[in-house]
């Protein structure tokens, strides 16, 4: 899930088993099965609730105009990257850390455990595997450069 659906999340959109939203990049619908560790996020943010109908305490309060949604996307998303670029300093991982790279890194994990590419891009939800293919590829040629780091 990309970092505008997860803002947008809302508690009508879990149960028990499942999360349900539509794509706000493609108009794609999903269902994802709510495994163990996201049950106990779940958990976890029901207990913070501001009071919003929504998961995470992004979005402040309800009936916010498409504007503030986007300009407190645009907001917390800078935060959240500026975050997580200092959570790979203190990990000592020397390449940049991002919500892309974070999203994407889920594709090749699932590519290295042999997960077929058509089925990634599925949930990816993207519109045609080219652009799967395209970001496996990204990373295929990190991986073939960190190999050739080694034998140097």
């Amino acid at each position: 899930m990309n970092f505008a659906d997860m803002m947008k999340l809302e508690w009508k959109d879990t149960d028990f088993d499942n999360i349900y939203y539509t794509r706000s990049k493609t108009k794609g619908d999903f269902k994802i099965k709510i495994v163990l560790p996201v049950q106990e996020i779940l958990s976890y943010y029901k207990q913070l609730s501001t009071g919003t109908n929504y998961v995470f305490p992004i979005l402040l309060k309800n009936s916010l105009t498409p504007s503030q949604l986007e300009n407190r996307k645009h907001k917390t998303l800078q935060r959240y990257n500026k975050e997580l670029k200092e959570i790979a300093e203190i990990c000592e991982i020397n390449k940049p850390l991002s919500s892309y790279v974070a999203r994407h890194s889920f594709a090749n994990c699932l590519k290295q455990k042999g997960v077929a590419t058509d089925i990634i891009s599925e949930s990816m939800g993207h519109q045609n595997l080219a652009v799967t293919q395209a970001y496996l590829k990204e990373f295929d040629n990190s991986v073939l450069d960190d190999a050739i780091e080694i034998l140097v």
